[in-house]
């Protein structure tokens, strides 16, 4: 029961050629219908094979697709398939024929076309077509497929000419609860269960479940908070589950955020599902490797890293609490009151952080004072004080990430 409960949907998918299903603003701004089936895994080609040689042997047919894939749209190095859909199709049909050794794309790929009452669960952008055992997190993007749009709710939601059916977008939230339940057959934000976001790089998307690319080996850091009454057991499946051993998160009580740390792998994608054991409850994760200039390139450098960033005229140094350097002794001719200037928070914003200044035998403070802040740069003058006052040591801990240290010379106490 528990291994069966370990299978995310979207390997049972997989396993049964389901073509994935979604709606999404993607060019021009313009809604379109798009499917999606999974590309090769490296680890699915023995070293004595060439993919490019295999992938030739492949053939091809597809119905209601209006821009069939082609065999090169498999390569590893692709990060799934996109298939265009016709919106006007009633089933969509891809057949994919090869070696015995492409097992995990051959077959024939199915799913039925849009209906009435249908919903897509997301962003804007990318919504996937909901199932009876999806749960619907607050702020997500919802698309319901309707051939007589309501018109009562006009104030809350949008509506969209589409084929030969009206599209209504609107957002979950407590003011289109009420909407939500009428059309999604009892749907509700209330029953979601926990968020699975990624921290690290910070620009990901929390509501939505593509792909997420960045350099190789990139540091990932996945934040996982379960509801406030609960503390359930969040594990780390594989996709496919047999891939990989299965990796528990530890437990850090009620309500509180745990993290699970990772690296984009080096070549090809890496998929795992966020799971909380002994239940259907699944959030999917998945990287791949990108060199090429993308969102992840543009941004500020803070969104890439978490941390304590020292500086001085020379260099800057940063202690990360998922990194190698988390401590560091400040020198002997150090000047507290230059923290003001040369010490500074780096990672996401509102990040929780605890810190905890330990004082030498004897000092007017201490043995520990300890302030829980969302913005270091607020306290930087107490902690100036403190260290004036026999601090010898600073712990910063980031919300069960991990600890960063700063020792200070006792000599200048």
């Amino acid at each position: 029961m528990i291994e069966d409960l370990r299978t995310s949907d979207i390997e049972e998918d997989e396993r049964e050629r389901s073509i994935r299903t979604y709606l999404g603003q993607r060019h021009n701004s313009a809604i379109e219908l798009f499917g999606i089936v999974p590309s090769l895994d490296w680890d699915q080609i023995q070293e004595n094979e060439d993919v490019d040689t295999l992938l030739e042997k492949v053939e091809i047919e597809a119905s209601g697709i209006t821009h069939p894939p082609v065999p090169s749209n498999f390569h590893p190095s692709e990060a799934e398939v996109t298939l265009d859909l016709d919106p006007s199709a009633d089933r969509y049909k891809l057949q994919i024929k090869g070696p015995d050794i492409l097992g995990s794309i051959t077959g024939t790929w199915t799913t039925s076309g849009l209906h009435h009452g249908d919903l897509f669960i997301g962003d804007e952008t990318r919504a996937q077509r909901y199932n009876s055992e999806r749960q619907v997190r607050k702020d997500t993007w919802v698309y319901l497929v309707s051939k007589n749009p309501p018109k009562s709710e006009v104030s809350f939601v949008d509506v969209y000419d589409f084929a030969d059916v009206a599209l209504v977008g609107f957002r979950a939230s407590e003011k289109t609860e009420p909407f939500l339940d009428r059309y999604g057959g009892g749907l509700s934000t209330e029953n979601y269960g926990f968020d699975a976001d990624v921290v690290l790089p910070a620009h990901a998307n929390p509501t939505v479940e593509a792909p997420l690319y960045a350099p190789p080996e990139e540091s990932v850091l996945v934040g996982v908070t379960p509801s406030e009454e609960i503390d359930p057991i969040f594990e780390v499946v594989s996709i496919p589950k047999d891939a990989n051993d299965t990796v528990e998160i530890d437990r850090t009580g009620p309500g509180n955020p745990r993290y699970y740390k990772t690296e984009v792998p080096p070549g090809g994608s890496r998929r795992v599902s966020i799971h909380q054991r002994n239940s259907d409850r699944h959030r999917l994760i998945h990287l791949h490797p990108s060199e090429e200039s993308s969102t992840i390139d543009t941004l500020e450098p803070g969104s890439r890293r978490i941390g304590i960033e020292i500086q001085d005229e020379n260099h800057r140094e940063l202690l990360t609490p998922i990194g190698d350097q988390s401590s560091k002794h400040m020198p002997v001719d150090f000047n507290p009151h230059l923290l003001h200037t040369t010490l500074g928070y780096v990672g996401p914003e509102d990040l929780e952080l605890e810190v905890i200044a330990t004082f030498a035998e004897g000092a007017s403070f201490g043995p520990t004072i300890s302030r829980d802040v969302t913005t270091i740069s607020d306290m930087i003058s107490e902690i100036v004080h403190w260290v004036e006052c026999g601090c010898i040591e600073l712990e910063i801990r980031f919300n069960g990430i991990g600890t960063v240290s700063i020792r200070f010379p006792q000599e200048e106490q």
